[in-house]
């Protein structure tokens, strides 16, 4: 129902697709995922979307001509991103592995905010290898799932610890492919810092120009704080927003298979060993950040209990001041009064 309702509302929008996309992201889960697999792959149920030439192969002049594939080991945060539709989700933290130079497991990690305003995390596991005849492209292909392909090129980049002193980032644009959608992608920032680095800008508006984007005009910044939601604020915000049903339009499916990575976790290729041992380290480190958000939290919220301790303190100090301006005032009164009578 809550799914019907959120696709209602996109009747007649100029973007009327981008707008179901966005409620099958939301309501998307393994059922759904299972029957965009048998509607899209198995059956051809869905046309595939050809490529619009939204999202062309850049020229290879325009990607660094040096990448070392170790820049991608530990976190990084997309903190920027071009497509509404899949670029910028809060909290999206990554962790990279390389496991062999020109090889590397990622895993991405990013949330969905639902209408009721509660969220879920969405997290996937992708292995990429270095074309060997260009080093700013990266491939991720040989997926069994939905046949899905990426292709990621690196416009540029800083590492970390860099003579120039510049905050490590790299600008990452993407395109990709799968049975429902040729040619979709987009193009994202990530940068150590969970928030973007304002002294990066310049060189991002340099890097937006060679994919014919417009950095101050076609790009959003995202949301990393990654807080916690109590189970108390859950069970409210799904009181508020009861109830939830799978319907699937054709722009819905189509977005749901890129988004539909996701589903393939774990079918990255290559030595089992080696991808095993990369999945392993990668989900410690995933939880390891996940404690670090928990422990925050418990950070904030004693330092509130502080301060509303301390506010408390200052109002009762405040309140006696008061009162004992209001007792001598009452006092003085009195003295007029009774000079008066006096009198």
């Amino acid at each position: 129902m809550a799914n019907v309702i959120c696709i209602n509302t996109c009747n007649g929008k100029e973007d009327e697709t981008g707008c179901q996309i966005k409620c099958g992201d939301i309501f998307e889960n393994t059922v759904v995922g299972e029957f965009n697999k048998c509607a899209v792959s198995d059956m051809d149920c869905v046309p595939t979307r050809p490529d619009d030439g939204a999202y062309p192969v850049p020229p290879p002049e325009n990607l660094v001509q040096k990448f070392n594939t170790n820049l991608w080991n530990g976190k990084w945060f997309i903190t920027a991103g071009q497509n509404e539709l899949f670029d910028i989700f809060p909290c999206q933290v990554h962790f990279f592995t390389e496991t062999e130079p020109g090889k590397f497991f990622g895993k991405l990690n990013w949330r969905i905010t639902e209408p009721d305003g509660e969220y879920f995390s969405r997290d996937a596991v992708q292995e990429f290898y270095q074309d060997p005849n260009q080093p700013g492209h990266l491939i991720n292909h040989d997926n069994e799932y939905l046949h899905y392909q990426d292709d990621w090129y690196i416009i540029d980049y800083a590492e970390d610890d860099n003579k120039e002193g510049v905050p490590p980032f790299a600008f990452v644009y993407y395109r990709g492919a799968n049975d429902a959608w040729v040619g979709y992608g987009g193009v994202v920032v990530y940068t150590r810092d969970s928030k973007l680095p304002m002294e990066l800008v310049p060189r991002l508006r340099e890097a937006a120009k060679k994919v014919n984007f417009d950095w101050d005009k076609d790009f959003a910044l995202t949301d990393n704080t990654c807080t916690e939601q109590t189970d108390g604020e859950k069970v409210l915000l799904r009181e508020q927003f009861a109830g939830k049903a799978a319907i699937q339009t054709e722009g819905q499916i189509q977005a749901a298979a890129v988004r539909a990575r996701g589903n393939a976790v774990n079918s990255v290729k290559g030595e089992i060993n080696q991808a095993e041992k990369a999945i392993e380290g990668l989900e410690k480190k995933a939880v390891d950040f996940e404690k670090e958000i928990v422990k925050d939290v418990f950070k904030v919220e004693e330092e509130i209990v502080k301060d509303v301790v301390k506010v408390e303190r200052e109002i009762v100090k405040d309140v006696v001041k008061v009162e004992g301006v209001i007792v001598k005032d009452v006092q003085e009164v009195e003295k007029d009064i009774l000079s008066i009578f006096k009198k």
